[in-house]
């Protein structure tokens, strides 16, 4: 059986038939960051008002708190999976030097593609210009965000490992995910047209058009509704699930040696 529909399948079984646990795992962390930003700093920045001394300081926490709990979250799913740790309280067990760790990794991960997606961009915009070509600059546009995606998760191994205390270098994981590295683009091609639809869906059922000013002229915009923006975060909840579950099926496979089911 192909690699690439193993490893999809294995994703999408590794998430869905375990949403309740992962639910009780994340979930609450999830939302903590949005909670956060209506309670500290959401008023003034969502009414279009400069936000006081007190605002730009709430909305610091607001960081500070996503980037703890998103961390955390993604630790606990780690660490579930790979080593069938629950915990039993209402958040998962705190591990402070993990989540530093995962931390760590996370940042030299998103830096390794914001450099790479400059230095593709640059490529992009040399192509377009010489080609003056909208339908290139789409599909370059698509493929693009598709590469990146793809460079994240070869070198995302690292997040997993971090996330159960073993050390693995950026290198490591290029490594390691070289033998299946065209198949990897399976999975992300069909999680990324999933989601695609889901949000267009998501837009059309529970989104309304309302009118905005945009550059001194009258626009309609189709906007979501609270209950679509909730529908949305929990669709976006478990978007994240999916990739954290595509980096934890490779580290569990390629490393531990794991079979894929």
């Amino acid at each position: 059986m192909d690699y690439g529909y193993q490893l999809l399948r294995h994703v999408v079984q590794q998430v869905f038939g375990n949403l309740r646990q992962a639910a009780r795992l994340t979930l609450a962390l999830f939302l903590a960051p949005f909670l956060a930003f209506v309670l500290l700093g959401g008023g003034a920045v969502t009414s279009g008002q400069v936000p006081a001394a007190g605002s730009v300081l709430g909305l610091f926490l607001v960081v500070v708190i996503a980037v703890v709990a998103y961390c955390w979250a993604a630790v606990a799913w780690h660490r579930y999976v790979l080593l069938e740790e629950m915990g039993d309280g209402f958040l998962p067990i705190w591990r402070g030097d993990r989540v530093a760790a995962y931390f760590g990794r996370a940042f030299i991960v998103v830096l390794v593609v914001i450099l790479a997606g400059i230095g593709a961009s640059i490529a992009l915009g040399i192509v377009v210009g010489i080609t003056q070509s909208t339908f290139v600059a789409i599909i370059f546009g698509i493929g693009l965000i598709l590469g990146l995606s793809w460079v994240a998760a070869r070198i995302g191994l690292v997040l997993p490992a971090a996330a159960v205390g073993e050390r693995m270098k950026i290198g490591e994981s290029w490594a390691v995910t070289r033998p299946v590295s065209s198949q990897i683009l399976l999975p992300l091609i069909v999680f990324a047209l999933v989601a695609g639809v889901i949000q267009q869906t998501v837009l059309l059922v529970f989104g309304q058009t309302v009118t905005v000013e945009t550059f001194g002229m009258l626009q309609d915009q189709r906007v979501l509704t609270l209950p679509g923006q909730i529908v949305n975060g929990l669709v976006s909840w478990v978007q994240v699930l999916v990739n954290l579950a595509l980096m934890t099926t490779l580290y569990g496979n390629l490393v531990e040696g794991r079979q894929l089911n």
